[in-house]
Order: structure tokens, then sequence, then C-alpha cells
């Protein structure tokens, strides 16, 4: 019998596989483990401010500066530890459960239901919906061009919102992908005004950053954070279960334009490897609030999540009464909602430019 030789990068993905070697974090990059990061990452100064978006009542960082890190071994990567005030995490949150997944944004269930106008989490936290069943999608009605089709009938009973909401994997921002053709459907919806404006403050702030000291350091981003713009991105939804393989973005015409993630509720380990799936690969754990931009070389190299940490979710985000007084509580559902799914969960939600 012929045995495949298994890549680096799958060998890194089974060793953080959920309940192998009880998650050894001994070797990761983790930005609250100072011995690591020594080690492993290059302290950095940003060259221009956080600024708070216009569009946004509040403060949303806690320093106009904040520390921020590149990885020694992978250039273009680029870290900074929750630069965010709690009430901007509770905002972000809100957003991405609430407003990014409506229509037109489309999600992983939109094949299979007759998802109403309001998000899922809307319909699961209201006492006068969470009964109401949701309809499975007639196999005439998913006959949609420019929608990834399900290969066969998976689900032919009706879900009540609670039960769908654990499913949802994913929703899509801006210009909508198709998983099927890998690529984008240009001009379908508009991209959330706030986070873009978020995701370009970050971009501006990433721009040429200098060494620690104010000497010149090679960081891989030569981007000028003025010229981006969100044209499409994907907010993901990880239970305590969930993983992402190791894959490259690279379905947009230009790459030179940073790829800036932002993380909310449990932690997770992040494999970020090089161009080939031989590359041994760095973990890192990305806490709630982390900024991680791929810029650069970085943005083709493979990466993936291959376990989410239970019980790390950060008080001020799983406390049942943490965020009824935020200037934008007035607008959703009780707190405690988001506090008990935030308590399971971790939010990822992503933007790049596309052209």
């Amino acid at each position: 019998m012929t045995h495949l030789t298994q890549t680096a990068f799958r060998k890194a993905e089974k060793k953080y596989k959920r309940g192998q070697l009880a998650h050894d974090l001994d070797n990761a990059v983790d930005l609250a483990n100072k011995p690591a990061v020594n080690q492993a990452v290059r302290a950095i100064r940003l060259a221009h401010d956080l600024e708070d978006p216009a569009t946004v009542p509040f403060r949303l960082f806690t320093h106009k500066r904040p520390p921020a890190y590149v990885l020694r071994d992978h250039p273009g990567l680029l870290l900074i530890p929750n630069p965010f005030t709690d009430e901007a995490q509770r905002w972000l949150a809100r957003k991405c459960l609430c407003d990014c997944p409506r229509p037109p944004n489309r999600t992983n269930l939109d094949a299979f239901f007759d998802t109403p106008p309001e998000s899922l989490f809307a319909l699961a936290s209201d006492a006068t919906t969470c009964s109401q069943p949701i309809s499975n999608r007639a196999e005439k009605d998913i006959l949609m061009a420019d929608v990834t089709l399900p290969k066969d009938r998976v689900y032919t009973q009706p879900g009540l919102p609670a039960a769908l909401l654990e499913r949802q994997r994913w929703c899509t921002l801006g210009m909508q992908y198709n998983w099927t053709t890998k690529e984008y459907d240009r001009g379908t919806s508009p991209f959330d005004q706030d986070i873009d404006c978020l995701m370009r403050a970050i971009a501006i702030a990433i721009t040429r950053p200098e060494g620690s000291a104010g000497d010149s350091v090679d960081t891989g981003n030569e981007y000028d954070g003025n010229s981006f713009a969100s044209e499409a991105g994907i907010v993901n939804y990880y239970d305590e279960r969930a993983t992402m393989a190791g894959h490259v973005d690279k379905t947009e015409e230009k790459m030179d334009a940073p790829l800036i993630s932002l993380s909310i509720g449990l932690s997770c380990v992040f494999l970020i490897g090089g161009m080939t799936r031989d590359t041994e690969p760095t973990p890192i754990v990305l806490r709630s609030g982390d900024v991680l931009a791929m810029c650069g070389e970085s943005r083709m190299a493979y990466h993936g999540v291959p376990v989410v940490l239970d019980g790390t979710t950060p008080e001020f985000l799983n406390n049942p009464s943490a965020g009824t007084g935020d200037v934008v509580a007035a607008t959703y559902p009780e707190w405690h909602h988001f506090a008990g799914y935030l308590t399971h969960h971790r939010i990822n939600c992503n933007a790049r430019k596309c052209s």
C-alpha cells in the first residue's frame, strides 16, 4: 500500500486538532507571552495614528499608536494586539451578528432556506419569532446563477432560528463571493460603511511602519493605506468545534492591498505558512480584538484555523449585562443574548480590496 506523505501544514493542523496534545501552545506566538514575542516576532512602531471613523459616535481605539509586531519568518504579516475599547468590540459583535448577515449579503444558508430580511440572531433572540420555523427553500427557487447550489436537498424540514443560527458559518460582504466559480459577483451589495471606515483606518495606520526604535525595517508592507477601500469581505462564525482548512486567498485581481482580519469572542490558533503546504507554518494565538493584516508576500501564504480555544472569551463580552449601556445598545436586543453566543463562538471579520 502506498502511503501519502503529509505536508508540513497538514501535520501542524493535526497537531492542534481539538482533543490532541491538549492544545500544546508552548511554541505558539502569543502576544501575551513576552518570551515568545522576543523569539518569534519583532516589535515595530506605527508611523500613522489609528483614527476613529467619523461614522462611529464613540471611541473605538484605546491608543492612537498601539504596540504592533511583525513575524521574523513571515514578511508582510502584521499583528496589533487588541487596540479596541470594550465598547468597540461589543459594537463590532452586534454588527457582525445583526447587520452583516442580512440581505442583500448572503450566508451559507441562503441556498437551503427562505431566510427572512431579519438576521437569524435577531429572530432567535426575539420571544415572538424564536418559535416560528423557517421553511426550506423549494428546489425550483434555488436555481439562481449567482448562488452556490446544493448538490442535494440537504435540509428537507423547516428549522427554528436558534438551530439555524448554529449552522450559520459565514456571510459575504460587498462584492458577493461565488464559492462554486471562485469569482466575485460585482456590484451585488454595498459594503457596510462603518466596517469599511474601520478597515480603512487600520490600513492607513499600518502603512510603512518603522522599527521599534525608529530605525528602518522591512515590514513587507509598502501599500499606501489611503488607497484602501473594502470591496469584499467575509464574516466567519466559528463554534467551539469549528476549523478553517489551510488555504490561500487569491481571487482578487490585485494582491498589493492588505487583507485585514479582526477577531471577536473565543481565541483560536491561527497557522501562517509559506507559498506551498510544504513550508512549516507558525502557530499564532489570536485573541478577542486582535488585528491581523496580511500584506505583501504574506498575501499568498497558506493559512488556516485548526482549533478554537473554548473558555477564552473575555468577561466584558460574556457578562450578560456588560453591553446594556453602550451607545448603540438601544437599537439591538438585550446584551445577554450576545453574551450567550460569544461565550461559545468566535467571530472573524475580514476585508480586502479587489481591484
